[in-house]
């Protein structure tokens, strides 16, 4: 095999840690539906996908969600929970990209939102002196601003072309074992990563560390 070239890395739970269970614990505080019928991983309303495709604006997503909230709860309140999902900002992986940017070319590739793109770049203007969290890459691919999302074939398709990849010369780790096997089809070298705390062994196993 080619040595690898090119590392993209999905964000949620490989570089920033999440928790699925949080924003649903928090929008049941204000709805008095059963809010894991309405937004988990494997099953939601199409609204979520729609909003990490960038189809629909910040105050058309929080005026869908208020549907199944109870009435009077606010914008800032929905933003709130929705965000709660950005759990924790491990030091050492920034500066593990820091790093490896010096030797590959390196990516983000992430199903992602408008809301949550904010709130990490927040997040590490705060924590770690950056202008945003792109900055960390050559080319941070997000969902929502290029209309397409994992495990779709056109979002890779369309990140081999645009960057000229070599799928051979291409390492992907995601935490979802169906955006893992999508990658593959491409023929990009794609690796599950089955605990946050796990990508630095991945790499040292891999010899790209």
């Amino acid at each position: 095999m080619r040595p690898f070239k090119n590392l993209i890395f999905d964000i949620g739970n490989v570089i920033v840690d999440i928790d699925y269970s949080i924003p649903m614990k928090e929008f049941q505080k204000l709805s008095d539906a059963d809010f894991s019928r309405i937004v988990s991983y494997s099953k939601q309303q199409p609204i979520f996908h729609q909003f990490e495709k960038g189809q629909i604006s910040v105050p058309d997503f929080h005026k869908e969600l208020k549907q199944f909230l109870r009435p009077g709860v606010t914008d800032e309140e929905i933003q709130r929970a929705w965000n709660s999902i950005l759990i924790h900002y491990p030091k050492e992986k920034f500066e593990l990209l820091h790093r490896l940017k010096s030797s590959y070319k390196i990516y983000a590739l992430s199903n992602i939102n408008e809301t949550h793109v904010e709130a990490i770049n927040t997040a590490v203007r705060e924590k770690f002196g950056a202008k945003a969290f792109s900055d960390y890459f050559d080319v941070a691919y997000y969902s929502n601003e290029i209309g397409c999302r994992k495990p779709e074939a056109e979002i890779y398709d369309l990140i081999t072309q645009k960057e000229n990849l070599i799928p051979d010369e291409t390492f992907f780790v995601d935490d979802m074992p169906e955006n893992v096997e999508a990658a593959k089809k491409v023929g990009w070298r794609a690796f599950h990563l089955e605990h946050p705390d796990k990508l630095t062994t991945l790499l040292v196993e891999l010899k790209i560390i």
